[in-house]
């Protein structure tokens, strides 16, 4: 199986795929924040911000497929994205079904590096003007919005993951090369 996955991921579609991915998840939690009036909270931001680095890696990978380092580094941006993802995403299900009689556990301000202050470079889409304590009209199949992202994200691991060790796999020996090599 790892070999499947390392040919596909020696070529541009397969990042692609990734790229168009990662746009048609931000394009979800933005379509959920302006046609459904849906406000992100601080940990609905940081998801994005991680989807995000789907999109970066999917970019590069596409751009760079056939240079080892290039997958090398992108597959680990990838498992890196998915794994910050599944860690904010867990959060952010544990602030959702949260019980307590004191409300949220949920962050009230963002706060990215100042290298990368995400918040203020596109505000439309990583500024948090909701709280986490909100109740969702939202399911799908009986499930909230929350435990779909932490799905999506235990998925997005465990692809990365595989892929992350395919880049390491050897290819198996070719017969037409061991006929040329007598």
């Amino acid at each position: 199986m790892l070999i499947i996955i390392k040919y596909l991921s020696e070529t541009r579609f397969f990042w692609f795929l990734l790229l168009l991915t990662g746009l048609v998840l931000e394009g979800c939690g933005l379509y959920f924040q302006y046609n459904m009036n849906l406000p992100p909270c601080v940990n609905c931001v940081y998801e994005r911000a991680y989807m995000l680095g789907f999109i970066v890696c999917g970019f590069v990978g596409s751009i760079g497929a056939g240079f080892l380092l290039i997958r090398l580094l992108c597959s680990l941006g990838f498992l890196a994205a998915s794994i910050g993802g599944i860690l904010v995403s867990f959060e952010h299900y544990q602030a959702y079904t949260n019980t307590s009689l004191l409300g949220s556990t949920c962050k009230l301000t963002t706060s990215f590096p100042p290298f990368l202050p995400l918040d203020e470079i596109a505000p439309f889409m990583f500024k948090a003007t909701g709280v986490c304590s909100d109740k969702l009209d939202w399911e799908f199949l009986g499930m909230n919005m929350p435990f779909w992202v932490l799905f999506i994200f235990a998925v997005s691991s465990l692809v990365s993951f595989r892929l992350l060790l395919s880049v390491f796999k050897k290819r198996p020996a070719n017969n037409y090369e061991k006929l040329y090599r007598r």
